[in-house]
């Protein structure tokens, strides 16, 4: 069974100060009743809607399902649409209170923390106090290490993918995302995120943020990737104390977490099987897919 469904989070302050009024977040939630939970975060142009149902499959159903690298017969799984997200979630056609109308291109700026923020309070409304694994890639994946820093004790594992520590070549995205709307507009909040990426932001760096991060971390890269080179990734991974890189050989790029699961997709389930939903104090050790 797929659930989907909306939770009220209430006001959340921004990292400008601002506090947006009676917030919420779009989810979707399947998997084993009572198991552990892996949180899943998508990327720019997806949403809440990992995995659907027969008539409208999600954009991770090769990843999570029956049988699947996230077996849902052994996890369940929840995803929501990022604060700033048009699928559900309070974005620029939610309704201000303030003028009963749309936010539209008022809609205030937020941050990838701020959107972190908004999750644990939804998670925490649906009686959620940790969760055995966080996964995403690129903006996803952004969100798995400000997850990793901001709620350090909250997880065991993440899987960031396509992901450095701070913005790179964001206007890239663009031209390396598989089906693009063509209105981009509803984006724009997300994308605007996206460029206040940077982990060491207010925390004395990059390297002084990595340590914050306590849960094992398996982290992937994807060849020929014009956003984020696996070079950076795997000199990034190295500063956090309890990793793994993956480096996944693709012709494609970026995308290639959208993809290409008989790749990668064994790395994530045997990983998760190692931690047995407990932090895994391995060192930092590599590998080529």
């Amino acid at each position: 069974m797929v659930e989907t469904g909306i939770v009220e989070i209430g006001d959340l302050a921004l990292e400008s100060g601002l506090v947006l009024e009676n917030v919420q977040l779009a989810y979707e939630r399947t998997g084993r009743p009572g198991a552990p939970l892996v949180l899943v975060c998508h990327a720019l142009t997806e949403n809440h809607v990992a995995v659907g149902t027969d008539e409208r499959q999600g954009w991770w159903s090769g990843l999570v399902g029956v049988g699947k690298s996230i077996d849902t017969n052994e996890v369940s799984v929840i995803s929501f649409n990022a604060l700033g997200g048009n699928d559900g979630s309070t974005g620029p056609l939610a309704i201000n209170p303030a003028t009963g109308g749309p936010y539209r291109n008022s809609f205030p700026e937020v941050t990838i923390r701020d959107m972190v923020h908004a999750e644990r309070k939804a998670l925490t409304v649906l009686g959620v106090n940790r969760v055995c694994a966080i996964i995403g890639g690129s903006l996803g994946g952004m969100r798995v290490l400000e997850w990793g820093i901001m709620y350090p004790e909250d997880m065991d594992i993440l899987f960031p993918m396509a992901v450095t520590p701070h913005s790179n070549k964001i206007g890239g995205v663009f031209r390396q995302t598989e089906n693009i709307p063509n209105d981009m507009g509803g984006f724009y909040p997300l994308l605007r995120a996206m460029k206040t990426h940077d982990i060491g932001r207010g925390r004395g760096g990059v390297e002084i943020a990595s340590r914050r991060i306590s849960a094992k971390v398996v982290a992937f890269a994807f060849t020929h990737d014009p956003l984020y080179s696996s070079e950076d990734i795997r000199a990034f991974v190295h500063l956090i104390p309890h990793s793994t890189y993956c480096l996944v050989n693709t012709k494609n790029g970026h995308n290639r977490f959208l993809s290409d699961f008989e790749k990668w997709g064994f790395v994530i389930k045997q990983s998760m099987e190692v931690a047995k939903c407990r932090q895994s104090k391995l060192p930092y050790s590599a590998s080529a897919l």
